[in-house]
């Protein structure tokens, strides 16, 4: 798990770093190529920037780069190895953070779906095998629940991403509503905007249902932290369907007292053994013990 943390953070860090967007993309394809280079030729630990062309203004930033690489990719390789993770998941978290260089508008759902795909569930699918499952991997349904993370991100950070040009609402759904672009770079309180987002968390709740049966195969030492992130999430959905409005105000965030609660149930054995499976929220699916 620290292997793939320290890439996915490296990752992000390339894409939200200050530099013009014609040099971030430089980097993220200087470190997708030697990722894909590391996970398909084990002999190669040592990288260095100049085996690939990149911009003499880059100097600098290739240097660190090139350290980075070389502290990170051997733990990667190793976990690769060791839990069978197809090298792809990796190579598609970098494609995700590409993506928000060059895309900030989406025209159908299909297009959101995988933009989210790739930000999200490549991880999660990542995850999984780190984790180990029991039987054949869940694909379908981890990835309906890295598109259910990432659309409860998309519905929180409407403003926030207003603020930096970027729309990630398909223009299939907010046009059905009434809705232009501008009404979504400068959003405000609108019975329309009101019923596009309670759309959307419908759609994420479908998700969640169907990502949760992620459950029923992973390991029992995979299942803590599944069930944290899944309940985390799913309950900053919950925040949102109760005052959709709050997203045109402020960043949604869980209360103090929640974040313990969740943190608590999860790191305390006999509290985690006491949390109904599956969760009380999947209405209509009878509660049972782990």
């Amino acid at each position: 798990m620290f292997a793939l943390y320290a890439f996915a953070r490296v990752t992000d860090d390339l894409g939200d770093s200050h530099l013009p967007v014609k040099m971030r993309t430089q980097l993220l394809n200087w470190w997708r190529n030697a990722a894909q280079i590391s996970l398909s030729d084990l002999s190669v630990n040592n990288w260095d920037l100049g085996q690939f062309e990149v911009d003499p203004q880059l100097c600098d930033q290739s240097g660190e780069l090139g350290k980075r690489a070389t502290a990170i990719f051997p733990a990667l390789q190793d976990a690769a190895l060791r839990f069978s993770i197809p090298s792809r998941y990796f190579l598609e978290i970098v494609d995700g953070v590409m993506a928000d260089q060059q895309k900030t508008r989406f025209d159908t759902y299909e297009q959101v779906e995988h933009y989210c795909y790739l930000v999200a569930s490549a991880v999660g699918l990542a995850c999984l095998h780190i984790w180990e499952h029991e039987g054949e991997l869940p694909v379908q349904a981890a990835i309906d629940c890295g598109i259910a993370f990432q659309l409860t991100n998309i519905l929180r950070d409407i403003v926030e991403d207003s603020e930096r040009g970027r729309i990630y609402l398909p223009r299939q759904h907010y046009e059905k509503h009434g809705l232009s672009e501008d009404d979504l770079l400068t959003p405000r309180r609108d019975d329309r905007l009101r019923c596009l987002i309670l759309e959307e968390v419908a759609r994420a709740e479908d998700l969640y249902r169907s990502g949760w049966s992620v459950w029923d195969s992973l390991h029992p030492d995979g299942r803590r932290m599944f069930s944290m992130m899944w309940r985390t999430y799913r309950a900053l959905l919950r925040q949102i369907h109760n005052d959709p409005m709050k997203v045109m105000t402020h960043r949604v965030a869980l209360p103090l007292r929640t974040q313990l609660s969740l943190t608590l149930h999860h790191f305390i054995t006999p509290l985690f053994d006491r949390l109904p499976v599956p969760p009380k929220e999947l209405c209509g699916v009878q509660e049972i013990r782990h």
